[in-house]
């Protein structure tokens, strides 16, 4: 499975989100923390950055 750069802060931000419903006192910092994950992985693709992948096989020939 390939996950690139938008995927993994969209994953991030959702999960700052979810945290900030059931947070009582710091739900604040959680949205503000969510909204940054979600401005950063559209300004990842907008700088091209959300082409790269982390994946969890090898994909290319190790040559050392």
């Amino acid at each position: 499975m390939n996950l690139g750069l938008r995927t993994i802060l969209l994953l991030v931000a959702v999960v700052l989100f979810v945290l900030a419903v059931f947070s009582d006192t710091r739900w604040p910092d959680f949205i503000g923390l969510g909204l940054a994950a979600f401005a950063g992985a559209f300004l990842s693709d907008a700088l091209g950055f959300a082409d790269r992948t982390f994946s969890s096989t090898r994909d290319r020939n190790d040559t050392t």
